[in-house]
């Protein structure tokens, strides 16, 4: 690879690029359950969770709360997911449905599909060591 110049030099460019990369990789792989690569994101978090207020999984997707509730909105309308106020607090819990979970099993198999796929792009160990040096990063800022 030539070394970059100019606004190659960006890392932010250089991430988002990545970013974009690695969202039509899954999303492709994931249309089959008729789910985007953020959709499955926020499926599989609250799953692992069980439950989780708007804002934790805000902070865990790095997003707005705003934005989130945006793109919970058909994860909801579709059945997935159940959003509810408790009995004291401002916030919602989310949590997955039943459906939700058959969503998440359907999906799951060809989410390990995805990961395969970049573990061949890329190369298994250096697949893992892009990841674990973002989530470093991600966790240090």
């Amino acid at each position: 690879m030539a070394t970059p110049n100019g606004p190659y030099l960006c890392y932010a460019l250089a991430a988002r690029k990545n970013a974009r990369h690695l969202s039509r990789l899954y999303d492709r792989w994931l249309a089959p359950a008729e789910l985007s690569v953020s959709q499955f994101s926020i499926l599989a978090l609250v799953d692992a969770h069980g439950q989780l207020k708007i804002t934790e999984l805000a902070d865990m997707l790095s997003m707005e709360r705003t934005t989130l509730v945006r793109a919970l909105k058909p994860l909801q309308t579709a059945g997935w997911v159940v959003a509810e106020r408790p009995d004291i607090g401002r916030s919602f819990d989310v949590r997955l449905s039943g459906r939700g979970h058959k969503k998440l099993a359907q999906a799951l198999p060809l989410w390990k599909s995805a990961q395969a796929a970049f573990e061949r792009e890329v190369g298994r160990h250096r697949a893992v060591q892009l990841r674990d040096e973002i989530l470093e990063l991600n966790s240090e800022g």
